[in-house]
């Protein structure tokens, strides 16, 4: 799946990336990438050629007191 990081206004921020979808996240939806080492031990990737992995899905994101999502 591609992925972009998002800041704390959920604005895209910086560049995008491939991860494995681990969790069967839907398109547009907020999530929880884990890199490096990390990204190959989620599932059943730990022989896998992987850098990135999706390891959760984002149901709500609250900054300064406001709810988002």
């Amino acid at each position: 799946m591609i992925v972009a990081r998002l800041n704390e206004r959920l604005e895209v921020e910086g560049k995008t990336d491939i991860a494995v979808d681990t969790v069967g996240a839907g398109k547009g939806e907020i999530v929880i990438v884990t890199t490096g080492s990390a990204g190959r031990r989620a599932g059943t990737l730990q022989n896998s050629v992987v850098d990135a992995s999706i390891v959760g899905i984002v149901d709500t994101v609250e900054t300064d007191g406001q709810v988002e999502v």
